[in-house]
């Protein structure tokens, strides 16, 4: 792991790209920024919720990355003016991920209601069984 330096901070640009491959621009951009890459997040695609550029899916990326604080603006305006990239955030990352993550949706999981208080049952035979429901009936 690549470590901060008085001039050199931490960053995460997260992106938005048409395919995969556009996603070798974001790399170009942040080494021709001067930037260390520290971590390769997975690529996965998703559809997105609103056409974004007259695209309804998209490819979804990011990368944790060291650079001087005087350079971000610059590249922001660089990933800005790159046609291929459809969407960008470049942030300050709160704590550094150890492991790449997978953005792929995961199958939605039924709601956990608490339950009733088991009930202790009971193994009747048919004859009580009957009888039960006599004295229920009458």
């Amino acid at each position: 792991m690549l470590e901060e330096t008085n001039d050199r901070k931490s960053y995460e640009i997260a992106f938005l790209v048409r395919s995969e491959e556009d996603a070798q621009q974001v790399i170009k951009l942040l080494k021709a920024a001067g930037a260390e890459v520290a971590l390769e997040g997975a690529i996965s695609k998703l559809n997105l919720a609103y056409p974004i550029k007259k695209e309804h899916s998209a490819h979804f990326g990011y990368f944790h990355f060291l650079l001087e604080t005087e350079k971000v603006k610059q590249l922001e305006d660089s990933v800005r003016i790159n046609s291929l990239i459809l969407r960008s955030l470049i942030i300050t990352p709160p704590f550094v991920k150890n492991k790449a993550r997978s953005f792929l949706p995961s199958r939605r999981r039924p709601p956990v209601f608490s339950q009733p208080a088991e009930r202790k049952t009971q193994s009747l035979s048919n004859e009580a069984l009957e009888k039960q429901l006599k004295e229920i009936l009458q």
